[in-house]
């Protein structure tokens, strides 16, 4: 099945041409553990949709994306930026499909205090996830401001909140720090834990108070409902979509995978309208 899933990403590549990278910034309200299931669930789903993930690791946590890797420590890219290292240095396999890196191993604004730091910095990240991959970079606002990086800042942004009071308002109140940084722009909200009609629910009531009070777009990524079946996968090491793929959870990943697809298929055509 592997193999398959494999030969369909390169027969899908191979039709569509050359794609541009999908850089897609993920900040979390959720526990670190929980946050990070979802991603890699998010990215194998990803993967049997015909694409390459690259899963990096922005957060500068103990306990961030990176800790999933087999193999630690690896270099960063800032440290492979430092002296002019080969950017897949710092990847490590997790799976068919899906790559971890990490970004720096200190606060970027510690680090860039050269006008061509992050420029160099880019280029690793260019060279890490070439055109037609995804890039979901795990982000911790708290930690570091990877968004001084152009990519990640024109790039697409997704907010995890699970179904409590609290997570609701710390989803809330990323949303509203980051539109301070970086000004108007979109957010895809995924609610995990919940089911449709909750999680559908919650993106209404963000939605409408970032339009309100910020001017923002918020809308629906999709949501993840609490399955023992991602539970079951975990303790098999494999990702639910492939362990169980008609598990509840696995049916919404695919739903989360192919709404994230829509939406950055419907960019890039704005984008080629825009360059005609």
């Amino acid at each position: 099945m592997l193999d398959l899933s494999n030969d369909q990403a390169a027969g899908l590549r191979r039709i569509l041409g050359t794609r541009k990278s999908r850089y897609v910034s993920v900040l979390t309200a959720l526990e670190p553990a929980q946050k990070n299931l979802v991603l890699l669930n998010l990215a194998a789903a990803l993967v049997r949709a015909g694409n390459e993930v690259q899963l990096l690791d922005a957060s500068l946590n103990a306990d961030g994306i990176a800790s999933c890797a087999a193999q630690l420590p690896t270099p960063s890219l800032w440290q492979l930026a430092c002296r002019q290292g080969d950017a897949q240095q710092a990847v490590q396999p997790h799976g068919p499909g899906v790559r971890i890196a990490r970004l720096a191993n200190r606060p970027l604004d510690e680090l860039l205090s050269q006008p061509d730091d992050a420029a160099k910095l880019s280029q690793q990240l260019q060279a890490l996830s070439p055109a037609g991959q995804f890039c979901l970079v795990d982000t911790d606002l708290q930690r570091d401001n990877p968004f001084v990086l152009p990519e990640l800042a024109q790039g697409e942004m997704v907010v995890l909140t699970s179904s409590t009071p609290d997570s609701i308002k710390h989803a809330y109140a990323q949303i509203k720090a980051l539109h301070g940084q970086l000004g108007r722009r979109q957010f895809l909200l995924m609610v995990v834990g919940a089911t449709l009609a909750q999680a559908e629910k919650i993106q209404q009531n963000i939605a409408q108070a970032a339009n309100q009070y910020l001017a923002v777009p918020v809308r629906f990524l999709g949501h993840l409902p609490h399955d023992e079946h991602l539970a079951r996968a975990l303790q098999l090491g494999r990702p639910v979509v492939e362990a169980f793929p008609m598990a509840s959870a696995s049916i919404a990943l695919r739903e989360v995978a192919a709404r994230l697809l829509s939406v950055g298929q419907s960019q890039q055509t704005a984008a080629s309208l825009l360059e005609r």
